[in-house]
C-alpha cells in the first residue's frame, strides 16, 4: 500500500507542476508532464516492467487505440465550420423577395 501511496503523490506533485506551468504559460512543460503522468501509470501502478510480455503487447494495443481515438476527436473541430444560424423560412431572400414557404 506504501508504494501505492508514493506513486499517487508523485501524481499529485505532477499536478500540481502542471497547474503552475499551465498559469505560467509554459505549454511544453504541460506535454512533458502528462507525458511523466503517462509513465507513472505505466511503471509506477501498472508495472509493466515486470508484466508478462502479453500484457505489454495489451498495453501496446490500448495506447495505439487511444492515440487513434484522440485523433479522430480532434479532428472534429478542425473540420467543423462555421456557419450563421439564424430563421431562414422568414428571412428575405438575397434578391430583397420574400423566401420560399413564408406568407407574402
Amino acid at each position: 500500500m506504501a508504494r501505492v501511496a508514493a506513486w499517487w503523490g508523485v501524481l499529485v506533485l505532477l499536478v500540481g507542476a502542471q497547474l503552475a506551468m499551465g498559469r505560467a504559460g509554459f505549454t511544453p512543460g504541460i506535454c512533458l508532464g502528462a507525458f511523466l503522468m503517462g509513465l507513472v501509470i505505466v511503471f509506477g501502478f501498472m508495472r509493466i516492467a515486470q508484466a508478462p510480455s502479453l500484457a505489454a503487447i495489451f498495453a501496446l494495443g490500448g495506447l495505439f487505440w487511444l492515440a487513434i481515438l484522440l485523433a479522430l476527436g480532434s479532428l472534429d473541430s478542425f473540420t467543423r465550420t462555421n456557419f450563421p444560424v439564424g430563421d431562414s423560412l422568414s428571412a428575405p431572400a438575397p434578391d430583397g423577395s420574400a423566401a420560399q414557404g413564408a406568407p407574402p
